[in-house]
């Protein structure tokens, strides 16, 4: 029971007042990794299903989509061929689709739903979550949108759409020389 009279204890008060200061110090570095519509995204390097290097430096100047995608996703598969299709009218514009995956069990299933649906860009198999914890994804299917100076224009949660696709992507598309 507490008495009107009783002191705080010394030692419960200081290591009250330093689980805060850890909270708060630890809620501060989550949210400096969060990105922002705007912020510039950093680079990754990895290799892709066929063993070809990726690094997203590599493709500055174009503009970018980064698709975080599961391998049992229904909005995954379903939405495929609307990727599939804005790559294959825009890649001559300069756009540039990646692909990754962190939940598959193996590389194995990252290629055979790469095969499946018909994918015709890099597709990543990072089963260690490291480009995802990068850019602190926390949900999934998860499609970031790139302008050509690598800025973040969209972050799309679930399913997307080619009209989508074009509505945010179509003013950064690079016109044919």
């Amino acid at each position: 029971m507490f008495r009107s009279d009783s002191t705080v204890n010394p030692i419960i008060l200081v290591s009250c007042c330093i689980l805060l200061v850890v909270c708060m110090l630890s809620c501060s570095s989550e949210k400096s990794k969060r990105i922002k519509i705007g912020d510039p995204i950093t680079n990754f390097t990895a290799e892709d299903i066929t063993g070809k290097p990726i690094a997203l430096d590599d493709y500055k100047g174009s503009p970018v989509i980064l698709r975080f995608f599961l391998v049992d996703c229904k909005f995954c598969a379903a939405d495929t061929p609307a990727f599939n299709a804005y790559f294959e009218k825009h890649q001559p514009n300069g756009l540039k689709i990646v692909y990754i995956n962190n939940d598959a069990p193996n590389v194995e299933a990252v290629q055979e739903f790469a095969e499946k649906l018909a994918i015709r860009f890099p597709v990543i198999a990072d089963p260690e979550g490291r480009i995802a914890a990068q850019y602190n994804i926390k949900a999934q299917p998860l499609t970031l949108m790139l302008d050509p100076e690598h800025r973040l224009l969209a972050a799309l949660l679930g399913g997307v759409s080619e009209d989508e696709l074009a509505d945010v992507m179509g003013p950064h598309l690079l016109t044919k020389k």
